[in-house]
Parts: C-alpha cells; structure tokens; sequence
C-alpha cells in the first residue's frame, strides 16, 4: 500500500484533481435546474450553433487533410530547387494565431480595403463580403493545416523501404503506392493530427466572432457576457466538451486494430526529382498555404507596424508587454513544475492509476479554453461568496486578480510541458536514480541535484514552447483576465474589434516574433 500512497504518489494526485476540477464544476453546473434563459436558447438557437460548429470541423478538417497531407508527402518523397527552405516554410503558419490571420483579410477584402479599392479604380463596382463562413474555414485551414503537415510528415519520413521497394518492383505506381501502403501505415499520424485541428476549430473564438459566425465558442461568450447567465454558459460548455470529448474516442476507434511499430529502416527511400507539369503543380499547390497563410498576412503586420514602431516606447505597450510576461512567465514556470512532479511520479512508481496520471492532467489541452475559464470563474465566485459569508472578506477575494488568469493557463496548457517532461525522462532512464537513491539521496534531492540539471534543455524548451501557447490564447485570456489588464493578445482582438486594425499591427507582430523563435526550434529539432 506504500508504493501507491506515498507523499510524491498523493502530491500528485491533488495536483491532477486540480487541474480537471474546472471540468468536473462545468458538468455539474451544467445538471443544474433549466432557466428560462438557457430553455429559450435551446428553443431558439442552440440546434444552429452546434451545426454550425460541425460544419466548421468538417470544413477545417477537409483544408487541413488536402493541405497537409499533399504538403508532407510532396517534401517527404520528391527533391526540388528550395526544398529545405519551402518545408521550413510550411510550418510557419503556426506563428501566426488565427484570430490575426482573419483580421488581415478582413482588412485587406473589406469595403474599404486595398483589394477593393483596386477593382473600383479598375471600373469594377461589385462588392464580395468575405465576412462569412467559407471564409472562417479557409482562414482557420490555412492555420491548423501545420498540424497534419509536421506530424504526417514524420510519419511519412519512417516510411520503411522494406515495404515501399517491393511495391515499386511489382509495378505499382505513385498513386497506387500512396492510398495502399503510405498513408494506411499513416492512419494513427493522421487521426491523431486531425484530432488536434478538430480541438483548435471547437476553440476557436476571435475569427468566428469577427466574421459573424455562431459557435459554441461564441455562445459560451454570449451566455456569460451578454445574457449574464452562468447556467447557461456553463450548460453550452458542457456540450462543446462532450463534443471534445467524442472526437477523442473517434479517434481511439480509428486507432484500434492496427499496430505500428518503429523499426530500423533497410535502406533509404531515395526521393524523385519533381519534373515538368507535375513539378509546376507542385510549386503551386505548396505555394498557396505559404503565401496566403504566411507570407501575406506577416506582409501585412510588418507594413502598418513601421507606422506604429514609436509606440513601442509608450507607456501603454510596455504596461501590455510587462503583462503578458508576468501572467505567461509565471504559469509556465507552474507548468513545468507540475509536469515535473507528475512525470517523476509516473516514472519512478508505475503503479496502478500512476500509469495513467500523464494522460488525466493533459485532459486540459483537450478542452477549449472557454470551458475552462467558465468552470474556473464559477469556482472561485462561489469561493469569494463563502469567504464573504464566513469569514466577512471582499466579495472579490480571488475573483478578478491574475491568480485567476494564471490557474486558467496552468489548467489549459500542461499537457504541452508534460510530453516534454515525460520524453527526457525517457531518455534518462532509472538507472541513474536508482544510483543515486542508493547513495542515500531522498528522490527530492535527486530529482533536483541530479536529473533536473541534466534535463535542463528539455524543461526550456518546455517553458518556451507554453510560454508561446499562453501569450497566443485568446478566450481564456477574455473571460479570466483581471479588469483592465491587457494582454498582447486581448489587445490585438479589442483593436481589431474597434476597427483599429492598423493600431493593432504592432500588438500582433509582438505576437508573431516571440512565437517565432520556440517555433522554429521545434522545426529543426523535429528534422533531426
């Protein structure tokens, strides 16, 4: 009974409780008696909010397969002029959030634009509104589809020569040899990067609100802010994880029955040289996503921030980016910290439910930011309310301060940190533990005089990696953030909200440039 309950094992298990109890408060809110509020929405709107939201998985998830999928197997398998530079920047999409991507086209093809401008200078009168959805799932495609890309192509790049030469030897063509043996040997790669592009599009909020389009993200929004209604919020929160929740065990379905193993490669697979009409294909087909979800919308930023460059010495941009550092800075350094315990745990007692902890305290990442931040807020409102009862507090005890904010990111985003954690502890071993608890150190000091400083590359690249994820998100950040305190990205959203698309140019090329460099690091590290 020991090796279960001792104080790591019971550490552990508050902390992970921790972590899902904004879950556990959702649903059990969500049970509660109907108001007249939420039965009018389920009368009136809700049914259309769900649809829409399925449609905009399925439309997202067909942008992101087309795109990832023909992007990795084009640079996995063909050599071509740039080749390492255009797979480098098929990946940077992912430094540019969605929401600032949408704002760029809405600037760009709105009725005042330059796109339009242009055509009524060139006698054409006739105005397109691309504020609707076919323009949330092009946008929302062009920056999910990395996902698939980074992760099918790893996938494709172990493709083993054993089974691809027999293949080739017995006549089967590029295309018989991609649908029967590439990407079936894929199907686990690609379900599991669907799953996360599936999870992006349930989140999403800033480009779905600025093009008009109702999500179950916007309804969370809505019920809170505009109907003042916790149930009800609480109610459709519960609803879009459920709806995570499914996607999640479609694709533990799609997985099941097959196996794949790594194994050691007989020989490289050499690549074939793109050639004539298929080669100018190619070109184009890879040049969309880095033009349109890359390079015109960092165009853009870089343009209107050489207007606005003086304002990085006002007083107000240094006071948002002293914010964002101090909220990010601190929940990932609890982040890595907790990853750090539940991996120690998990390693160094594998017994019982101790196994699974990794896979319970990264539930969060599954869920959309907005779930979270509904379950939080209504557990520390009900804890100010006690506080104020019983022991004559501040209604506002907890509520409205950056401890908030910062328990939203640590419950959000420590699933990024612990597959992290969890790799280098693989790569340790337990032998030096072992060695060390037999030299009579206490697993503390071994954990600290020992294996943190040998993973110290791992735990900032960890911090990096949830350093960027925090400072990107944009839902959360609204609901939990303490009253006018301001983050990179809520500044962005509310300029751009307010039609100061240009002011926030500066706000969104912060964005950009921090995400840039632990983004890139993980391009390269993934290449080796």
């Amino acid at each position: 009974m020991e090796r279960y309950l001792n104080r790591w094992s019971i550490q552990t298990y508050l902390w992970i409780l921790t972590l899902l109890l904004p879950a556990f408060v959702v649903i059990a809110y969500a049970l509660g008696s109907e108001g007249e509020t939420l039965r009018h929405l389920k009368e009136t709107v809700l049914s259309r909010t769900i649809l829409n939201t399925l449609y905009l998985i399925a439309g997202t998830s067909a942008v992101t397969l087309i795109l990832g999928i023909g992007s990795a197997y084009l640079t996995t398998f063909y050599t071509f002029r740039f080749e390492r530079i255009i797979a480098f920047l098929l990946a940077m999409p992912f430094v540019i959030p969605a929401y600032i991507v949408g704002y760029v086209y809405g600037d760009l093809f709105g009725f005042f634009g330059p796109v339009h401008l242009m055509l009524r200078s060139w006698g054409i009168k006739e105005y397109f509104d691309v504020l609707n959805f076919y323009s949330v799932v092009l946008i929302l495609g062009l920056s999910l589809y990395p996902y698939v890309y980074l992760i099918v192509k790893a996938s494709f790049s172990k493709s083993r020569s054993a089974l691809l030469y027999p293949a080739l030897n017995l006549g089967a063509g590029k295309r018989a040899l991609f649908w029967r043996i590439i990407l079936p040997l894929s199907r686990a790669s690609v379900a599991g990067a669907l799953t996360l592009v599936v999870m992006e599009s349930i989140s999403e909020y800033g480009t779905v609100k600025y093009y008009g389009v109702d999500t179950l993200s916007t309804a969370i929004f809505t019920a809170w802010f505009g109907l003042e209604d916790p149930q009800s919020a609480a109610y459709i929160a519960s609803i879009a994880m459920g709806l995570v929740l499914s996607v999640l065990l479609l694709e533990k379905i799609a997985r099941s029955g097959a196996t794949y193993k790594s194994e050691k490669l007989l020989a490289a697979l050499p690549k074939e040289r793109l050639t004539g009409g298929f080669a100018a294909g190619a070109y184009l087909f890879m040049a969309f996503p880095i033009t349109f979800g890359f390079l015109i919308p960092l165009g853009w930023i870089v343009t209107y921030s050489i207007d606005y460059l003086p304002s990085l010495l006002d007083e107000a941009y240094l006071a948002v980016m002293v914010n964002t550092f101090v909220v990010s800075g601190s929940s990932s350094a609890l982040i890595v910290a907790g990853a750090l315990l539940i991996g120690y745990t998990a390693r160094t007692f594998p017994y019982g439910i101790n196994r699974y902890l990794s896979k319970a305290a990264s539930l969060g990442y599954a869920l959309p930011g907005a779930v979270i931040a509904v379950g939080i807020v209504i557990i520390f409102t009900t804890f100010d309310k006690w506080a104020e009862r019983y022991c004559g507090f501040d209604s506002t005890v907890m509520n409205g301060t950056i401890i908030v904010l910062v328990f939203g990111y640590v419950a959000r985003f420590s699933a990024v940190a612990i597959s992290t954690v969890d790799g280098s502890f693989e790569r340790l071993g337990l032998s030096l533990n072992k060695a060390s608890r037999s030299l009579g150190y206490t697993h503390g000091q071994t954990l600290r005089r020992i294996e943190i400083p040998l993973m110290r590359r791992s735990l900032i690249f960890a911090f990096a990696l949830v350093f960027v994820d925090t400072i990107k998100e944009l839902p959360l950040t609204l609901i939990l953030r303490p009253f006018n305190y301001e983050t990179l990205s809520t500044k962005t959203y509310e300029m751009a909200e307010s039609q100061m698309v240009y002011e926030a140019s500066i706000y969104a090329l912060s964005i950009v440039l921090i995400s840039l460099i632990p983004i890139t690091l993980t391009i390269l590290k993934s290449e080796h």
